[in-house]
């Protein structure tokens, strides 16, 4: 049984990693930063969209740091989606 419960916690803890490479900080509003996710790896991200208070400047961080410019492709309010 101990080690079913360490191959869990390892798996969870590979699961955890690797899904945090597709988590993205938007910066779309004035002062607050949002997330986001790495839809596609063409460089597709879906977002809330409550949380782009502009369409425009809308900046994503990267997980390496750095931050590109992203386009807001579109959003539906009624699901809270958008498309960067």
């Amino acid at each position: 049984m101990p080690d079913t419960l360490i191959n869990v916690s390892n798996d969870l803890a590979d699961t955890v990693a690797a899904a945090d490479r597709g988590v993205l900080r938007v910066d779309g509003r004035h002062r607050v930063a949002a997330t986001g996710v790495a839809w596609t790896a063409d460089g597709v991200i879906v977002t809330a969209s409550h949380v782009l208070e502009r369409d425009d400047s809308i900046e994503v961080g990267l997980p390496d740091g750095e931050s590109v410019t992203a386009t807001l492709v579109g959003r539906d309010p009624t699901t809270d989606l958008a498309v960067l």
